[in-house]
């Protein structure tokens, strides 16, 4: 029962893996470090399944160091296209991104190759949950160990100012430290591409964040934290083996589906009424119920599934599959800057006070993956 029709969702991906990464040289003298192993998978592999795995047709992959290694491992994938990038000894990413966002024609997501990741993180990164806009992903505030791209952004979480540092300063402790992922939505994506494109025949020894940092003003963004989220990357051969002792997808087993109440359940947050037709119309077509709700135990919030609710109200179903969840195993972040949530903060508002959150404001994580399911309606009126 997945959406289908979104225009905010991101239909295609970048991933820049032209870098030959010299600290790394040790591992990498003969492949890239994307292709080194984890779990089983090269990186890259790995990356580009967690896309596809999503629902994205159409990713770009800028080659550069060992080239013809990676367009070898990609040459079956219908859903891949690489581009080689023949100055990557001398191009910092300015050029490599202005390579494969020329080929852009949507919203898009942009990855560093050498980032290992959780499923679910991934499935944040490409999903509806930011409304078209532009996205830069930060992991928590930036602290003495750190340097690289930081940025600080206001109540709302509209982000004020971009930089490269190249080490620590007292002044930026307001800052959070920027990943090496980000989305560029349909509002900025011309434009974006324009100042690349005009950036990358200047200079090659810049990155693609200076075109977004000295134009700010012109491509307003919002900053998204992924703390809640397992994600890693690695410049050293130590840092490489650190995250080999790691699973990031360690999870528990499927949660339990039941068949609960509709009466009993609560939204805590607003819906879209044009996504909620949008589900009546696939649930239809399907003639069954396919995607679990999530509910918190003994209160009947709904943590996860506020459209397929009221899409089961207006369908006057009785029950209506769920798992559900001990609140306190769940983790609970605002998508909304200016909005403080928690458990207690979500319960006290929708069960004591009587009132919901705007749409798209409070987000969870499951220690559990919610499993697909195939129920008739019949079942469940």
């Amino acid at each position: 029962m997945k959406m289908q029709g979104n225009l905010n969702e991101v239909k295609q991906a970048i991933i820049l893996a032209a870098g030959r990464s010299r600290r790394m040289e040790k591992l990498s003298r003969r492949d890239p470090k994307c292709l080194l192993p984890y779990k089983g998978e090269r990186v890259l592999e790995r990356l580009v399944r967690q896309i596809e795995d999503c629902g994205i047709e159409k990713i770009y992959i800028v080659t550069g160091y060992c080239a013809d290694k990676i367009s070898a491992l990609f040459r079956e994938d219908p859903a891949v296209t690489t581009v080689e990038n023949r100055f990557y000894e001398e191009d910092v990413n300015i050029l490599s991104l202005s390579l494969a966002i020329s080929r852009a024609d949507g919203p898009v997501a942009i990855f560093e190759a050498d980032v290992i990741m959780e499923d679910g993180l991934v499935k944040y990164v490409l999903g509806s949950d930011f409304e078209g806009k532009s996205v830069w992903f930060t992991r928590g505030p930036f602290t003495e160990s750190q340097y690289g791209g930081i940025l600080r952004s206001d109540k709302y979480g509209r982000i004020t100012d971009i930089r490269i540092v190249s080490a620590y300063n007292e002044r930026y402790r307001a800052y959070s430290k920027l990943t090496g992922i980000m989305r560029v939505g349909a509002g900025e994506l011309e434009l974006f591409r324009a100042l690349v494109n005009k950036y990358a025949k200047t200079s090659l020894k810049q990155y693609f964040l200076t075109a977004w940092i000295e134009n700010l003003r012109l491509l307003p963004c919002w900053e998204a934290d992924i703390t809640p989220f397992h994600f890693y990357t690695f410049n050293k051969p130590e840092e490489y083996y650190q995250v080999q002792s790691t699973d990031v997808d360690a999870k528990q087993d499927e949660g339990e589906v039941q068949l609960v109440e509709t009466a009993g359940l609560h939204c805590i947050e607003a819906y879209d009424d044009a996504r909620v037709k949008l589900l009546l119309q696939e649930i239809a077509e399907a003639g069954q119920w396919t995607v679990p709700l999530v509910a918190a135990q003994g209160t009947g919030l709904v943590l996860d599934g506020q459209h397929r609710l009221e899409a089961a109200k207006r369908l006057g179903l009785a029950r209506i599959p769920a798992v559900r969840v001990n609140y306190g195993d769940v983790s609970v972040w605002s998508l909304r800057k200016e909005i403080k949530v928690s458990q207690k903060r979500v319960e006290k508002a929708v069960l004591k006070d009587g009132t919901i959150y705007p749409y798209k404001t409070v987000k969870h994580k499951f220690p559990f993956d919610v499993p697909d399911i195939h129920i008739p309606l019949e079942e469940l009126r």
